[in-house]
């Protein structure tokens, strides 16, 4: 299992920070406090992720942000509500979007079609992303801390309790994925009913 995880396990972080993954950084926290992963190594990698993700979606949205939000109709769900904390709250709103389910990715996008200069978004979102990176990872390493202290042996149940932050993880991503999907098509519904 060693092996498995040094092979594997940083690209996983990378690529889960990079889509939002924060069950794959509470994970590889957890799995930081049992010795397989190196902490500070589980911190910049997650960091790295998710910066590089920030700073796509910025881009993307900056140069093809109207094609982009009419061709994923799940975009339209979250657009409004992002919209909608970025004029309350200005910049300061990439501090809170990036624990908001899907709001990560709207709002990377939005401050890229709001044409917002490179050199205010991109150090916000940098020290975001830092941000992010310990309070989640730091949460996974806490975790794995706390459960040594409750029943002592964890490495008997170590494989158990990877795999059910994995599963949860998935769980609240699928129902989260399902309800903004139902919420896009009620969306299409009334708009094609309001033209007829």
């Amino acid at each position: 299992m060693h092996n498995f995880i040094m092979n594997f396990g940083y690209p996983a972080l990378f690529v889960g920070s990079f889509l939002e993954g924060e069950s794959f950084l509470i994970a590889a926290g957890f799995l930081a406090k049992r010795g397989y992963l190196d902490f500070n190594l589980v911190m910049l990698v997650a960091l790295a992720g998710a910066y590089i993700g920030d700073v796509t979606l910025f881009f993307l949205g900056r140069n093809h942000g109207a094609k982009i939000i009419s061709k994923f109709p799940q975009a339209m769900v979250y657009y409004p509500k992002a919209k909608n904390l970025f004029d309350r709250y200005g910049i300061w709103a990439i501090f809170f979007t990036r624990y908001l389910y899907g709001l990560r990715f709207a709002s990377a996008a939005l401050l890229g079609m709001m044409k917002m200069r490179r050199r205010r978004y991109l150090p916000f979102a940098f020290i975001s992303c830092i941000i992010w990176a310990v309070v989640i990872g730091g949460l996974g390493y806490m975790f794995g801390a706390s459960l040594e202290a409750l029943i002592g042996q964890v490495s008997h149940y170590e494989k158990l309790v990877l795999v059910f932050i994995i599963l949860i993880g998935l769980g609240v991503w699928w129902v989260r994925r399902t309800a903004s999907k139902r919420k896009a098509e009620e969306n299409i519904r009334i708009k094609e009913g309001s033209k007829g």
